[in-house]
């Protein structure tokens, strides 16, 4: 599931990724708040955090991560990922240089660097 961080500078979308990601946590959490974010700021900064308690996405979720990325394309200000999960640091290093961001890779242990960086 998808869990807000609390206590976060204004306009940073700042989720907790725990447990199995599905569909419902993008429709639910994930994609209204990242609208809300691009409608009051026309970009969007974001943070997720996928720490130890995070078990992976179900298909369609991955469907809807990918989907998510196409349609705000372009609102992407800055990304923050937070992680010590290989597959997904790899996976975002392969894709960073293809999104109009700037786009930051941190370990677990660096949220608040983190936040800092993507508020900024």
């Amino acid at each position: 599931m998808f869990t807000p961080i609390k206590n976060t500078p204004p306009g940073l979308v700042a989720l907790d990724a725990t447990g199995k990601i599905t569909d419902a946590d993008y429709k639910d959490t994930f994609e209204p708040q990242l609208d809300a974010a691009v409608a009051a700021h026309s970009k969007a900064r974001v943070l997720i955090r996928f720490g130890p308690e995070f078990d992976g996405y179900s298909a369609h979720a991955a469907l809807d991560d990918a989907m998510l990325g196409m349609k705000h394309w372009s609102h992407f200000e800055r990304l923050a990922v937070v992680t010590d999960v290989d597959w997904i640091e790899h996976g975002v290093r392969l894709f960073a240089p293809l999104i109009p961001a700037k786009v930051r890779i941190f370990p677990v242990g660096s949220l608040d660097e983190a936040l800092a960086w993507a508020a900024a």
